[in-house]
């Protein structure tokens, strides 16, 4: 755990020159390498006969050594130039929020505690003055965890991955065979239990050899998969690039098909086909990649987590602001129709808007926000959205996410609330009626329907009770014409749950920065129930 004092003390400067001095040790073993390489070419060229096969071979191993003492460098300095942002990141926030203090009034103690200074306000102060005081050194107190959390969570990273870098180069070259991974569809309970029997060796193994694998399991840390991710989308770019060439080369060796000539056609429909599905699965993967570099992050002071994702057809990404194994509150948003990975940046921008809201509401709780588009949503109103096969199809894989999301945690539980937009409030209440999904909220914002058949109602969530079951919508959402094509209407008083204003803004408005909707959501994000204006609809009676 960094302590306040170090996190004040830490100098970013000295990791990218330590990040600075591994990537030039780096440089100098791929020369050598390349050097060694070079002589025994030549030598196989002036030299035959068993001698010479045994002086190459002896060369040859010369040559692999250097490359992978290369690569781990040019890992090391990876690691450290992550750590160095990280810091760097979290000592601006902290700073921040120590210059904050005046304004309480109060000031920042040597252990980063907040302390009032009551004297400030007067020998009688109001209780206003108290209650705005309190928020705002709560407001800092917030910010100082945020600062100090994120230290912790990048230090502990770059710590594991070190180790097992080391770990993971002494197993590779000995020859031990990595560990079985466990099969896809395996209780995320049961992976986690295998992964915290795993040694930070042979995680960090698992990781570079099989990063698609790690990084699409649910049951494994967030982090971890972060990590696997990122290297698969790195190692997935090039040979699509390289698949393209090839497929555009031959598309223009084959000009125009002739008319009559089937197999000429035939081929020319194949290749034009898979070229246009190699483009799509590149652009998805530049979407992928311009969204986990983004600075701009919408007033949240939290990372981003790429924790699944899926380059073919439109595309599947979880994206997380924040470590929902970490955080206090955990919130995930799952999109509705027309919601692709090209587009994934609007539906980013809410879960980056309710972080930040849900971290106003109450700063001395932490709040991971997801982005869940692991599923085909529909790609049009219509005809698309009025078929239910989207949601069936995403139930099984949204409720392992949830229960990994329980199997990873560290700590007290969290606050878990899964919320859904459009169809993709009919997706979660439909995942919600077949199989407990471990949350403590669902929030179904201009649905369609519950997702399930018009005689059901809120208490047939499994694991939820009624007063835990939300739904609003604007006043001038055309979805309410339709608002039982999946299903009863969450809104309508025999549905049974619990309903919450919004302010008018058509079908998409209710992350507009001026809608009430917003307020409400972060209050129940963070469990401030009390402060949602809501009408409890009892449930009907049979």
């Amino acid at each position: 755990m960094v302590s306040f004092q170090q996190l004040r003390m830490a100098d970013p400067g000295t990791l990218r020159g330590a990040a600075d001095a591994a990537r030039k040790v780096a440089r100098e073993l791929e020369q050598f390498g390349t050097d060694t390489d070079r002589h025994r070419v030549g030598l196989a060229a002036a030299w035959s006969g068993t001698d010479s096969d045994a002086a190459g071979g002896v060369l040859a191993n010369q040559f692999a050594d250097y490359r992978n003492t290369a690569a781990s460098y040019r890992r090391v300095d990876s690691i450290v130039s992550m750590l160095a942002g990280e810091m760097d990141g979290a000592r601006q926030i902290l700073e921040s929020a120590i210059s904050m203090a005046p304004s309480i009034p109060g000031r920042v103690g040597e252990d980063g505690s907040v302390h009032i200074n009551w004297a400030a306000l007067g020998s009688s102060p109001s209780p206003a003055a108290v209650s705005a005081a309190q928020q705002r050194a709560q407001q800092v107190a917030g910010y100082i965890r945020q600062a100090v959390m994120r230290a912790t969570e990048a230090d502990q990273r770059a710590q594991g991955e070190l180790v097992g870098l080391v770990g993971a180069t002494n197993v590779r070259l000995s020859g031990t065979t990595a560990p079985r991974i466990p099969a896809e569809g395996t209780d995320p309970r049961q992976v986690n239990e295998w992964w915290d029997g795993l040694t930070d060796a042979q995680r960090e193994q698992l990781i570079q050899s099989n990063p698609h694998a790690i990084g699409g399991l649910d049951g494994v840390p967030v982090a971890a998969r972060d990590q696997a991710n990122r290297l698969d989308l790195a190692q997935e770019r090039g040979p699509l690039l390289e698949r393209r060439a090839a497929l555009q080369e031959r598309l223009d060796s084959l000009g125009y098909p002739s008319r009559g000539d089937y197999g000429y056609a035939h081929e020319h429909a194949q290749v034009s086909r898979e070229l246009r599905q190699v483009n799509d699965r590149i652009a998805n993967i530049d979407s992928l990649r311009e969204q986990m570099a983004r600075t701009d992050l919408q007033g949240s002071t939290e990372r981003l987590y790429l924790i699944d994702y899926d380059s073919a057809a439109d595309g599947r990404a979880v994206i997380s602001v924040g470590n929902p194994d970490l955080a206090d509150n955990v919130v995930t948003y799952v999109p509705g129709t027309t919601a692709d990975v090209p587009g994934i940046g609007g539906d980013v921008n809410r879960s980056l808007w309710m972080q930040a809201d849900a971290a106003a509401a109450d700063p001395s709780r932490t709040t991971a926000a997801v982005t869940w588009l692991g599923y085909d949503a529909p790609d049009h109103v219509v005809p698309n959205a009025i078929f239910d096969h989207y949601y069936e199809d995403a139930a099984a894989d949204l409720t392992s996410f949830q229960q990994g999301l329980r199997a990873t945690h560290e700590g007290a539980p969290s606050l878990n609330t899964l919320m859904g937009h459009s169809y993709g409030a009919s997706t979660i209440g439909h995942a919600a009626h077949n199989a407990d999904l471990g949350v403590d909220n669902l929030v179904q914002v201009a649905s369609p329907g519950g997702g399930f058949g018009r005689g059901d109602n809120a208490s047939d969530y499994i694991g939820l009770t009624p007063e835990h079951v939300w739904a609003t919508r604007a006043g001038d959402d055309p979805i309410r014409f339709v608002s039982q094509i999946h299903g009863n209407d969450p809104m309508d008083e025999d549905f049974g749950g619990r309903t919450f204003p919004a302010g008018d803004g058509g079908h998409s408005g209710y992350w507009n920065a001026d809608n009430e909707a917003r307020r409400h959501m972060a209050n129940i994000i963070t469990g401030q129930y009390d402060r949602v204006p809501s009408t409890q609809h009892p449930v009907p009676q049979p």
